[in-house]
């Protein structure tokens, strides 16, 4: 066995316990086994191990113990997930009694344990990290599993070039390089922000450098839907930011970088004025896109159920020449097919719930004098808006750095809450402070002041 896999399989095994009495420190290890997937570097059968799950057990029993704080849920986004869960599971039931949809009813019991795994962790995380600096380390844990990423990508593009494709950790839900270049779209606005609100200058500056960075590990993920998602967010931090002026020249230099020194491959598929720009990548989205609406058609209530992007449902609902197969190619469609006009409802009330609230966030932690909690508003309003408009193209909507973002604003609209009422309390005390004159003796009292004297005093 590899001294790195016995490394960190003892390191697994040592946190287990801590996860059980330190919660916050649970749910930071479940996010780096989800976005960092380490398990897969130890090239032993124990990759296979459900790590995930091992540390999601205690941590999900300290929170029953320790932070059982259960009212931080009763918000609106949170029943919004209740709801959208309730709703997967009741399109699970039906789809697998379906005959014609019978022949994927264990990928799509599968699939409903996977993403009610996922789910779970969103709701857990909400009590457990329960202020605001709980949650600045769990969004420093996500930007730092990221930015090991793109540290390690950006020799790779120098030395080649650009001239090969850009890929997540192999065994997980960035794997293939269009969802990398979804998550790195979605972690861009958190180097921007960070790089603003961290109070050491080194790490202010070290997130600077990751955000410009992280653009052209975005650009040689070749993904045509990550380079939309890109100008998306780069566009509407320059209508929104207060800091634009940063980001022109990143912007222009990354311009050229694309226009002049990017590998003729890169070019060429990124060329919407080509003639074969409609390539069978494109024409298999559209007609997994026509697919998708002809089954909701058919199945308008409940669609067909995870995983319903089959050979058979294909041939039945679009016996035309198939170029693409077993993949939705859009988070909407996905949500359309598989669970009907009432998931994707359901999908959108929760995606708009959070970009109010945020939005909310921003005004009112500008005016109160806030800036950390209107940054940290702002940061997960744009990386929501990174996956909303790269998603279009990718078919990740239930991808778990999504739902975490949604916990991410529940739980910071609940800490600015918290820090105000604090703040509040502080304001109102300050006067009863002052009411009550204190009384110095003349030796404390520096060179050219006078004693106060209290009432009756003489």
């Amino acid at each position: 066995m590899p001294v790195r896999a016995i490394l960190l399989i003892a390191f697994f095994i040592a946190s287990l316990p801590v996860c059980f009495f330190r919660p916050t420190y649970g749910i930071i290890l479940w996010t780096i086994v989800a976005f960092l997937n380490p398990q897969a570097y130890t090239w032993t059968g124990w990759d296979a191990f459900p790590w995930a799950v091992a540390v999601a057990v205690p941590t999900i029993l300290g929170m029953l113990v320790f932070d059982r704080k259960f009212e931080r849920l009763m918000v609106r986004e949170v029943w919004l997930l209740g709801l959208l869960w309730v709703w997967f599971t009741v399109t699970t039931i039906v789809s697998m009694q379906q005959p014609e949809l019978a022949h994927h009813a264990f990928d799509t019991w599968e699939k409903w344990k996977f993403v009610s795994k996922i789910l779970l962790m969103t709701v857990c995380m909400i009590p457990i990290v329960s202020s605001f600096a709980r949650l600045r380390y769990v969004v420093l844990t996500i930007a730092a599993c990221f930015g090991l990423y793109v540290l390690k990508a950006f020799p790779f593009i120098v030395s080649t070039g650009g001239a090969h494709r850009l890929y997540g950790p192999e065994r997980s839900m960035i794997a293939d390089n269009t969802e990398f270049g979804l998550a790195l779209n979605m972690t861009l606005p958190l180097y921007f922000f960070l790089a603003q609100t961290e109070s050491k200058r080194w790490v202010r500056r070290f997130f600077a450098f990751l955000f410009v960075l992280t653009m052209p590990a975005i650009f040689f993920t070749y993904s045509r839907g990550a380079l939309v998602g890109l100008a998306a967010v780069l566009a509407v931090m320059l209508l929104q930011v207060r800091r634009r002026l940063f980001l022109v020249p990143v912007i222009v230099l990354g311009t050229v970088i694309a226009v002049y020194f990017a590998p003729a491959a890169w070019q060429e598929r990124m060329d919407p004025t080509r003639e074969d720009a409609v390539d069978a990548s494109a024409r298999g989205r559209l007609q997994a896109w026509a697919f998708a609406r002809a089954l909701a058609a058919e199945y308008p209530i409940t669609g067909g159920g995870f995983s319903t992007f089959t050979e058979e449902l294909y041939h039945r609902y679009w016996p035309e020449d198939i170029y693409n197969i077993y993949g939705p190619h859009s988070i909407y469609f996905q949500v359309l097919a598989e669970h009907g006009f009432i998931g994707l409802g359901l999908y959108l009330m929760l995606v708009l719930s959070c970009l109010a609230s945020s939005r909310r966030l921003k005004k009112r932690g500008h005016s109160r004098g806030d800036p950390h909690i209107a940054h940290y508003a702002q940061m997960f309003q744009l990386s929501l808006i990174g996956f909303l408009i790269s998603g279009t193209f990718l078919g990740r909507a239930y991808f778990d750095y999504f739902f975490t973002v949604v916990a991410c604003i529940v739980i910071l609209e609940r800490a600015a809450r918290d820090r105000w009422a604090v703040k509040a309390t502080a304001a109102q005390a300050e006067p009863s402070t002052y009411a009550q004159p204190t009384v110095f003796t003349p030796h404390q009292l520096p060179v050219g002041q006078h004693y106060a004297r209290t009432p009756g005093s003489r």
